[in-house]
């Protein structure tokens, strides 16, 4: 939003405080009455109920910072002139009007630059930094990784707390002060809402000389903690982001499976563990169950086959999905298989590709939902649905989730229930704000596999009451993964065996305790209390944390009450402590190695609940006996509850076991838990004392023949320096691949290079004399006419193969695929050189902006040194290197080719490339691989 130079601005606010003029010693700006003596002061806010409500103490109005500087509000220079109050700094000028609003006081701050040179304003927030008050504002460094989220709640007599926000509002000021009425607080807020000569970025406002800024200011009371504050402006204003909710979507009962869904895994469809591309093997049946006994099994399976491969050729994502091994007919078998296995089926949508048609995205995306009875769509580069998005769904079957790559901020979370906290954010802040906003919008953090270190990351998303989305895009799967797995599932039992706690507006964040770095979140229902508990105490903590008031204690002692305390991390009763005539309820956080401090190994974890006393249980000597009268299951089990655990379940009713019998000679707890549908009813525990019972494929060589056989040129050996790269400009590829920026002194061997890639009437030739066929057809050939090549197209280069047709085609002729540095050398010669020709890119001597192929032999003067041709800007040509990354397979293509995709970012960058541009090709099977832009020649060894 830009805004227009206000008429104070205009005639300068130096005619308002002419030398003689004095300046103003109070000011009312609608119900707040302040003090200009030595600033701006807040002296009292008017409530509803007309009662002057007076701060604790002196505090300011508001305050900000001037590039990253606290200005002191006692050096502005104020008066008020009709409705709007004025101020100025050495560098700043403003102004101030209340306007009137049916939700809170608001106020219109105007800051402009008076200055010759540009300034920063950052840092609104109402009532200033004071060590009395709560407040929110930007306080962390500006390096990586803490660049993206800055902002730190400030709580007296604590550290400051990192604290996530909407991706709209990192910039906000947020202050909760006491007032001296007893259980009273005045909350602010602050949010920019217009620029003029200037340009926000996330945490400041750029003004140049002459630039201004508003910002809107909202007030108002509550009663009770300061978090009531917080629930105020975020839970119940959203922020201000828009005037009223629209609540349907959470409402309806179609949708709410995914507020039971705690973990994703999100998968490439060139992963080995969705589809092994070189045995022709669906991955996905093992890959779905394969962690069940650590983490409980998958909740949704998502699978995305588009980006980064999407661009490659002239296919839509749609098309890619039809061309997955199987077609949309096996993504229908695996998503009837989730089903089956109580588990949901997504697949990945891509707005940015050809987003021009829309009615071709309609309708094919209409068609792949409906042959694929998938449950959710994951929104590439969304942080919002669309409303024709979801209409679109729910016109295929109820229950269909939209699932954006970012976070929604509030004013779009009316339109989706489901979003993510992205991996962008690597050391996110421990306390997720948007948690609070809309407690029952599921949030997954992203745990990106190949970073490794995952634990903190698994810690913050139990602490705030939310799922993890466990990606795998990316290659890499460090050894710590079992163990982070491993944590994972602990984490997710406790969250899915309390499901009920964590989607209700009965949440109250950072409760007080008396200790700090140990965070307590409370999640209250009626029938039981949980505590997620984050430690960032090395040392650990076993002692009374916080106090337990929430409950009326109605008898003598608390063991009494018809409630107890369980920790369920650690499973084990524990016992309120009374001090100083109040309780208190002890934990028991481990310890870590404060190396960990500062890392994604960091933090430990605990969680507390208060339930009703549900159970019966008794032990006497090797007999459990247990029963209940709530509920439906009973499980009882040999030390902590996980999936791997030996667990037993009982029906209802009372009974008893021999724990000898049951569990062997094992010596420790015996956990008994009590359920209703899946959730946790009770827990009781007893014990049992001891003494009572990981280059796949080696170019094999060819026979050497004396001379150069038929269309083959001699490449001589020598010496050669070698150097690969993906994109000069891409500092961090998104894959790993094997690049080689620093040059690779070789010795290369000799040996024969086809003049020409092979041709669509040679490959014809090799079909008729080898009746050659693959197993999956799919794709092959698609371009000849039944079985025929289109005329005029005989000398052009054969497409639409994979790299087991070429490998088939070559193991005919008696030749073999090049090494990526023989197809190079050949094409470069001893000397680097850019391009075949030279070190300038020449569009005659190529294949440029013909937009089809062309026959190989149509521009010799793009001859390479040794004399080997067509090999830029004509089609990408397959070598014979195939990698294994870990999670995927891929082979290098070189030269580029005709087809030039759209201006979008994300596709992979078409037309003639360098000799040096090494570009990968995922594999997923021929059907995939099979491409109209892809071809290959091929070569022999030769006599040294």
């Amino acid at each position: 939003m830009k805004i227009p130079t206000i008429s104070f601005f205009t005639i300068g606010i130096f005619l308002l405080f002419p030398p003689p003029l004095s300046f103003s010693q109070s000011a009312t700006l609608g119900p707040v009455s302040l003090s200009l003596k030595k600033g701006i002061v807040l002296r009292s806010f008017t409530d509803t109920k007309n009662r002057a409500l007076t701060p604790s103490t002196l505090i300011p109005f508001f305050a900000f910072d001037i590039d990253d500087q606290v200005v002191d509000p006692q050096e502005f220079k104020c008066l008020q002139q009709g409705d709007s109050l004025y101020f100025r700094t050495d560098k700043m000028e403003g102004s101030m009007v209340y306007i009137n609003y049916d939700k809170g006081a608001k106020f219109r701050l105007r800051i402009r630059n008076k200055d010759n040179v540009k300034h920063s304003v950052s840092n609104v927030l109402p009532f200033g930094k004071d060590s009395q008050s709560i407040y929110i504002t930007g306080a962390g460094n500006f390096e990586w990784p803490y660049y993206l989220n800055r902002s730190q709640l400030f709580r007296p007599g604590y550290g400051p707390i990192g604290v996530v926000l909407p991706d709209n509002a990192w910039h906000l000021g947020f202050s909760d002060i006491p007032l001296e009425i007893s259980n009273k607080r005045l909350c602010g807020l602050a949010r920019r809402a217009g620029i003029s000569k200037g340009n926000f970025t996330r945490w400041h406002a750029e003004l140049e000389p002459g630039g201004e800024v508003i910002y809107h200011l909202w007030l108002d009371t509550h009663e009770g903690e300061w978090q009531n504050g917080l629930k105020l402006m975020f839970q119940e204003r959203y922020l201000y982001d828009l005037d009223d909710f629209n609540n349907s979507l959470y409402e309806r009962h179609d949708l709410s499976w995914i507020k039971s869904a705690w973990i994703i895994l999100l998968q490439s469809a060139w992963d080995h563990e969705w589809y092994d591309a070189l045995i022709h093997q669906s991955i996905y049946e093992e890959t779905l169950s394969k962690y069940d006994r650590m983490v409980g099994g998958y909740d949704v399976f998502a699978i995305w086959p588009t980006w980064p491969r999407l661009g490659l050729d002239q296919r839509s994502q749609f098309e890619l999905y039809e061309d997955l091994p199987g077609g949309l007919k096996q993504l229908k078998h695996q998503a009837e298989l989730a089903h089956e296995m109580g588990k949901k089926y997504f697949l990945s949508y891509n707005p940015w590709d050809k987003p021009e048609q829309e009615k071709f995205h309609r309708t094919n995306l209409k068609k792949l939902l409906e042959q694929t009875d998938a449950d959710g769509l994951v929104l590439d580069t969304k942080g919002e649905s669309d409303a024709w998005l979801q209409n679109l769904a729910d016109s295929v079957k109820p229950g269909i989730i939209m699932y954006s790559e970012g976070m929604a901020v509030p004013k779009n979370m009316t339109g989706i229930v489901a979003g993510r906290v992205h991996d962008a954010l690597y050391m996110p802040p421990v306390l997720n704000l948007n948690k609070l906003i809309k407690p029952d919008f599921a949030i997954f953090r992203v745990l990106q596999v190949a970073d490794g270190e995952l634990h903190r990351e698994i810690a913050a998303a139990f602490f705030n009451g939310y799922g993890v989305e466990i990606n795998t895009m990316r290659p890499g799967r460090p050894a710590s993964l079992q163990d982070d797995l491993f944590f994972l599932g602990q984490t997710t039992k406790i969250l899915r065996d309390n499901q009920s706690v964590f989607f209700n507006y009965n949440y109250l964040p950072l409760i007080h305790t008396q200790m700090d770095s140990i965070y307590v979140n409370k999640w209250e229902t009626d029938e039981k209390i949980i505590y997620t508990i984050y430690s960032l105490r090395p040392t650990g903590f076993r002692s009374p944390l916080f106090g337990f008031d929430e409950l009326q204690v109605t008898n003598s002692s608390i063991t009494e009450e018809p409630y107890h305390f369980v920790s369920l991390w650690n499973h084990e009763e524990i016992q309120a402590v009374k001090m100083d005539g109040k309780y208190y309820l002890p934990v028991n956080v481990a310890s870590f190695d404060r190396a960990f401090l500062g890392t994604r190994s960091e933090a430990q974890v605990e969680c507390i609940a208060v339930l009703p006393k549900l159970l019966e249980v008794d032990l006497e000597h090797d007999t459990l006996y247990f029963g209940s009268s709530f509920g439906n299951r009973i499980e009882i089990t040999a030390g902590n509850p996980s999936y791997s655990s030996r667990t037993f379940p009982f029906d209802m009713g009372k009974g008893f076991i021999s724990l000898y019998e049951t569990f062997g000679r094992y010596e420790g707890k015996i956990v008994i838990q009590l359920y209703g549908g899946n959730e946790l009813l009770d827990e009781r525990i007893v014990k049992i004392d001891p003494g009572s019972p990981r280059l796949i494929v080696r170019q094999e060589q060819t026979n050497k023949p004396a001379i150069a056989p038929e269309d083959m040129i001699f490449i001589p050996g020598g010496r050669y320096d070698f150097v690969s790269y993906d994109d000069e400009d891409d500092d961090e590829p998104f894959i790993s691949c094997p690049y080689h920026n620093d040059t690779l002194h070789l010795i290369m061997k000799s040996f024969y290079m086809d003049k020409y890639p092979v041709t669509n009437q040679q490959f014809k030739n090799f079909l008729k004399k080898s009746h050659y066929f693959p197993v999956d057809t799919t794709n092959f050939l698609r371009h000849w006419k039944n079985g025929e090549i289109p005329s005029g197209m005989e000398n052009h280069p054969v497409v639409y193969v994979s790299y087991q047709d070429a490998k088939a085609y070559a193991d005919w002729t008696g030749k073999r695929l090049p090494t990526e540095q023989e197809w190079q050398y050949s094409a470069q010669g001893s000397s680097f050189r850019k391009w075949p020709w030279g070190d300038t890119f020449d569009a005659s001597r190529c294949n440029f902006n013909v937009y089809h192929t062309t026959a190989v032999d149509a521009f010799p003067e793009g001859i390479s040194p040794f004399g080997v041709m067509d090999l830029v800007g004509n089609v990408w040509q397959i070598t014979g290197d195939v990698y294994d990354n870990g999670a995927y397979y891929f082979n290098v293509i070189k030269g580029g080719s005709y087809y030039k995709p759209g201006k979008s970012q994300w596709y992979l960058k078409g037309g003639p490339r360098p000799l040096s541009h090494s570009q990968i090709q995922l594999m997923v099977g021929p059907s995939f691989d099979r491409s109209s832009t892809v071809g290959f020649r091929c070569i022999m060894d030769a006599i040294e």
